[in-house]
């Protein structure tokens, strides 16, 4: 039941935080935004694995592991997943990263885990709905057709980072510690990495902390706290108790949610395709979470 209930948070977590990322946009540079949520996050993530007794000795091999982890999660996954709002809109970015599940089953099947048929029918029902979705180019952001596909680009990089990050740790073994320790050596990692680009871009100068109005400093709250801190915080423990491409079934419900919470909040545009294509990715989720994890 737990894990169950901490899936469907997942889920509902990181659907939202597509649209809090959109309208921080208007404020803040992408990068400033994918750096501070992580520090604020990954800081009290390191406080709570010190003063929780939760913090044990790493490996050399195990720190090594984690490190990369962070620059492909945080730095490459987050990063470029921030850049890509600038022209992509939210519903449409969550759809691209439905690719996660279809990854990770291909990078699994090349180390040889060889995956069911029933988690291949499951990926590729899944992938077919991502299609739908993806096809529908009244989703593009007015005004920015024409750094459509540099968007796309950053999104793939993002999606591609993001799920090696997944595999890297499982294939190592290295999710034993507990969720908080890896949570903060992931995102400390990644966020001062980003930080000190966001430095050198001089991103930091492109907006003044004081002049931001609530509604900039409520969403960057959520995100920080919520779509980070709690959202990373499932992430991590699901990783750590679930299959990875159970747990990467997340990128096929939070479409839904991004493009809904998209329709309704800032006016982005629905179709009849959606909900046809909508039922084939909760199709997906429905063969790949009901399998039994000891099924490879």
């Amino acid at each position: 039941m737990a894990t169950i209930l901490a899936l469907g948070g997942l889920y509902l977590i990181w659907g939202s935080t597509f649209l809090s990322v959109r309208i921080l946009l208007e404020f803040v540079p992408p990068l400033v935004i994918s750096f501070s949520r992580n520090l604020v996050a990954g800081g009290f993530f390191l406080l709570w694995a010190i003063l929780g007794g939760h913090w044990k000795k790493l490996t050399l091999q195990h720190w090594k592991v984690h490190l990369m982890a962070g620059v492909l999660l945080i730095t490459l996954g987050n990063g470029f997943m921030a850049l890509a709002g600038q022209t992509i809109p939210s519903g449409l970015s969550s759809v691209f990263m439905a690719f996660g599940p279809l990854l990770l089953v291909l990078f699994f099947w090349i180390s040889g885990r060889k995956p069911s048929k029933r988690k291949l029918i499951g990926t590729l029902i899944g992938f077919v709905g991502i299609i739908l979705l993806a096809s529908q180019k009244n989703l593009a952001i007015p005004g920015k057709e024409i750094d459509f596909y540099r968007g796309m680009g950053f999104l793939l990089i993002a999606v591609v980072a993001w799920n090696l990050g997944v595999f890297y740790i499982q294939f190592t073994k290295a999710n034993s510690y507990h969720f908080t320790q890896i949570c903060a050596i992931q995102m400390l990692t990644g966020g001062l990495i980003l930080l000190s680009i966001s430095i050198y871009q001089g991103d930091l100068q492109k907006f003044v902390l004081a002049d931001l109005p609530f509604k900039a400093l409520a969403v960057f709250a959520y995100l920080a706290l919520i779509g980070s801190m709690l959202g990373f915080g499932l992430f991590g423990y699901l990783s750590k108790v679930l299959d990875a491409t159970l747990v990467s079934t997340y990128t096929y419900v939070n479409p839904i949610i991004a493009l809904f919470l998209g329709n309704i909040i800032l006016g982005e545009s629905l179709s009849s395709i959606l909900l046809f294509a909508s039922s084939l990715i909760l199709s997906a989720v429905l063969l790949i979470t009901t399998e039994k994890t000891s099924s490879s």
